[in-house]
C-alpha cells in the first residue's frame, strides 16, 4: 500500500512539477535516498535546480524527497542500476527537452555485494557491483546525451581512490563468476574515470565530464560491515554532508563547464600534493575543489578506446539496441 501511495504521489508530482521544471535547471542524482546523494540532492534543490532523485526503492526515497522538497523543487523516480531495462525505462520516461546535470553517485562496495556464485551476476549477466557502479551509469549517460548536449550540461561521477588498486586484467572478468569471490570495486571506479576521458574525446565540446573522489566517507555504504567497524568509520571519516559539499562544487563551479577537460576532485586538502592524502586526512576539502591526477592508466588513450568498445559490447550482449549519438 505504501509503495502504491508513493507511486500515486510521484505521478501527481511529475505532472505538477512540469511548469516549475521548465523554469529551473534540471539535475538527476542517482542513489539520492541516502548518504552523499541525499545531501547532494538537498543542496542542489536549495540552489534552484529541479532535482530528480533516482532511487532503486521508492519507499526509501520518500524521506529524501520530502527533505529535498523542503529546500526546493524535486521529484522521485525509480532507477535500478542492476538492470539495463530499468535504466532504459528511466531514460525514456523523462519528459524534458534538456538536462543540465547528471550526478552518477549510486554505488555499492564489496561488503554490500552478494558473493555467492549464483548471485554475483545481474539479470544482464554482468557483475552486479561493476554494473551498478559503472556500466549502467555509462548506459544512462549515453541515453541522456541528447538532453545533456542541448543544455551544454555536465556529468559528475563519484569515484574513489581505490581505483589506484585496480588490475587491468579484471576487465576480462566483468561477466565471469569468480570463485573465490574477488571484488571489482576498484575496477568499477577506474572505469568511471577512464570513461570520462572517452566521453570527453567524443562530446567534450558540448558536455563536461568530471569525477570526484569524496575521500573516506562515513555513509551507509559500509552497511555490510560489522557494527563496531561502522562506528569507527563514522567517527574518523568525513560525514556524507561534508563530502556532498565537494561534489556540489564540481556540479556548479563555472570553471567546470563545457568545454573543459575532465577533472578529478578530492575530498581532502593536500590531495593535490600527495597521493597519500587522497586516502585520508583530518582536513576535508569541503567547498574547495582540490584537483589531483588519477592513476596513470586513466591517461592511456588505448585503454579508453578499449573500455569504450567493451562497454558497448557488454550492453549490446544483454540485448540492448543502442545507437550511440
Amino acid at each position: 500500500m505504501l509503495t502504491y501511495c508513493l507511486f500515486a504521489c510521484w505521478c501527481f508530482m511529475s505532472h505538477s512539477d512540469a511548469a516549475v521544471q521548465g523554469s529551473k535547471p534540471l539535475a538527476i542524482v542517482t542513489g539520492a535516498n541516502t548518504g552523499i546523494g541525499f545531501h547532494v540532492a538537498e543542496d542542489l534543490a536549495s540552489r534552484g535546480f529541479h532535482v530528480i532523485l533516482a532511487c532503486r526503492s521508492l519507499d526509501r526515497g520518500a524521506e529524501a524527497l520530502a527533505a529535498a522538497q523542503q529546500r526546493g523543487s524535486a521529484e522521485l523516480r525509480r532507477l535500478d542500476l542492476a538492470s539495463f531495462a530499468s535504466v532504459r525505462t528511466f531514460a525514456s520516461d523523462l519528459q524534458t527537452q534538456r538536462l543540465d546535470l547528471l550526478v552518477c553517485n549510486a554505488g555499492m562496495n564489496s561488503a554490500s555485494a552478494k558473493q555467492e556464485p549464483s548471485e554475483q551476476l545481474s539479470e544482464d549477466k554482468v557483475d552486479i557491483l561493476y554494473q551498478t557502479n559503472y556500466l549502467s551509469h555509462f548506459l544512462l549517460t549515453l541515453l541522456l546525451l541528447p538532453l545533456l548536449r542541448r543544455a551544454r550540461g555536465r556529468v559528475i561521477s563519484v569515484s574513489s581512490v581505490v581505483h589506484r588498486s585496480a588490475s587491468l586484467e579484471d576487465f576480462d572478468r566483468t561477466r565471469a563468476v569468480r570463485e573465490p569471490y574477488a571484488s571489482l570495486y576498484g575496477l568499477s571506479k577506474l572505469a568511471q574515470i577512464v570513461s570520462s576521458y572517452a566521453l570527453h574525446a567524443r562530446y567534450g565540446e558540448e558536455v563536461s565530464f568530471h569525477c570526484v573522489n569524496p575521500g573516506g566517507v562515513g555513509s551507509d555504504i559500509w552497511r555490510g560491515f560489522p557494527g563496531w567497524q561502522q562506528k569507527i568509520f563514522s567517527t574518523i571519516l568525513i560525514t556524507p554532508a561534508t563530502a556532498a559539499s565537494t561534489v556540489v562544487t564540481a556540479c556548479t563551479s563555472p570553471d567546470a563547464a563545457a568545454p573543459c577537460k575532465p577533472r578529478t576532485g578530492n575530498g581532502y586538502k593536500g590531495a593535490d600534493r600527495s597521493v597519500l592524502l587522497e586516502f585520508w586526512s583530518p582536513f576535508p576539502a569541503r567547498e574547495r575543489l582540490v584537483e589531483s591526477q588519477p592513476s596513470q592508466d586513466h591517461q592511456d588513450p588505448q585503454l579508453a578506446e578499449k573500455l569504450w568498445e567493451q562497454s558497448l559490447s557488454e550492453i549490446r550482449a544483454a540485448g540492448v539496441e543502442l545507437d550511440v549519438p
